[in-house]
């Protein structure tokens, strides 16, 4: 806290120096009326104030009122600027999205294509299945007649199997 004192004496000269600005526009305001131009060479004269003084950051928002509206100018175009690139940000990856979920969508398209497709094979592999099935069935059962007729007049199987693996 070595600087305490000089920060009070640092701060009374700044509020001594708004005061006697705002002093001096209201002054010229009464001289020369509302609408008159103010320039840092004239409140240099009244006050006694160099200009550098005048042009520093907490006395220029008093009486140049251009400046301020430059500054909000400049914080809205750097906020403008700020914004649109977060805009083009989120519109590259709008269109980064739909081409993954377009490229998702293909893909889902040509899964239902496939399914589809092995639904109908399957379909088909069925019916040849039951078509086998009963052409298996006709031949056992005609089989099955042929052997009992066999057996009828006494003929024994087991001499065909020779016969046949011969």
């Amino acid at each position: 806290m070595l600087n305490e004192g000089l920060k009070i004496r640092q701060q009374e000269m700044r509020e001594s120096s708004i005061e006697q600005v705002k002093w001096a526009v209201q002054y010229l305001y009464d001289l020369e009326g509302t609408h008159c131009r103010l320039t840092a060479v004239k409140l240099a004269e009244i006050t006694g104030l160099s200009r550098t003084v005048l042009y520093k950051s907490h006395l220029r928002p008093i009486w140049d009122k251009t400046w301020v509206d430059s500054k909000e100018k400049q914080l809205q175009l750097i906020e403008k600027r700020a914004t649109e690139q977060e805009l083009s940000k989120l519109e590259a990856l709008i269109k980064e999205l739909e081409k993954r979920l377009k490229k998702q969508e293909i893909q889902n398209c040509n899964l239902i294509r496939d399914l589809e497709t092995e639904k109908s094979r399957s379909k088909v592999y069925k019916k040849d299945y039951e078509d086998l099935k009963q052409r298996h069935e006709k031949l056992l059962y005609y089989n099955l007649r042929i052997l009992q007729k066999l057996h009828m007049y006494g003929i024994q199987v087991d001499e065909l199997e020779d016969f046949i693996t011969e």
